[in-house]
């Protein structure tokens, strides 16, 4: 196998999924977190910036959102392009909608663009990705608030309770992150706020936010990163 990193380092979904996984699972998630990174297509890459966009701007305009979805059919259409790029066009139109579907729920949050590059979050010696695409803000008792949000795409459609409830664990661990790692950069001077850091899950329509005692995650996320640190070498 190739040689790993030598720093451990893993992604905040990843994390996530570690947190809701079995233990052999796990060992395939610090696996392939150790592989040397070679270049891919990353699904739903281009409707990040359309989604970030529509929500950063304070009208909410939908015609951004429109005109995303005009030239994500087009590239469906067009046999030119790969099937996977065909395909992942039109995974983005279904993202498009269902983040207008969520107009109302995010009606109250007020959001604004974050940079694309941001410090990595340090957990127990493994180094997370915890990218936000947006920072969220929000005023209470005359003090300025600060929280962030990641927007996150999932393909899993399964409609049971185990994999409802195995999506707002996810959210929640993403959600958390979040708030560590926007209590760690401080985009602006404010309080960071649990409700203002979160994770939403287009597809499913649903927002996740850091729960208001988080110190539990917290621990239960460093205790699994000392793991993964320990485990690394052998991955």
């Amino acid at each position: 196998m190739a040689r790993s990193p030598d720093r451990p380092r893993i992604s905040a979904n990843d994390l996530a999924l570690y947190m809701v996984s079995s233990p052999t699972a796990q060992l395939g998630i610090i696996r392939r977190a150790a592989e040397p990174q070679t270049f891919v297509t990353t699904r739903y890459k281009d409707v990040r910036e359309p989604l970030r966009a529509f929500l950063a701007d304070p009208a909410r305009n939908v015609s951004r959102l429109h005109t995303a979805e005009a030239i994500f059919t087009g590239r469906a259409e067009d046999r030119s392009e790969s099937a996977l790029r065909q395909d992942d066009a039109r995974k983005s139109i279904e993202v498009l909608r269902a983040l207008r579907g969520m107009a109302n729920q995010l009606a109250p949050y007020s959001f604004s663009a974050a940079p694309q590059s941001q410090a990595k979050l340090n957990i127990s010696g493994v180094e997370v990705s915890v990218r936000a695409d947006l920072w969220v803000h929000g005023v209470a008792r005359g003090r300025e608030n600060i929280g962030g949000a990641i927007l996150r795409m999932t393909q899993d459609d399964a409609d049971t309770a185990t994999a409802a409830d195995k999506r707002r664990e996810m959210g929640t661990y993403v959600a958390t992150l979040v708030r560590m790692h926007v209590d760690r950069v401080r985009p602006v001077v404010a309080e960071v706020i649990n409700r203002l850091c979160m994770s939403i899950d287009v597809q499913h329509g649903q927002v996740f936010t850091a729960p208001n005692s988080a110190a539990r995650r917290i621990s239960d996320l460093q205790s699994a990163c000392t793991v993964i640190a320990a485990l690394w070498s052998r991955a």
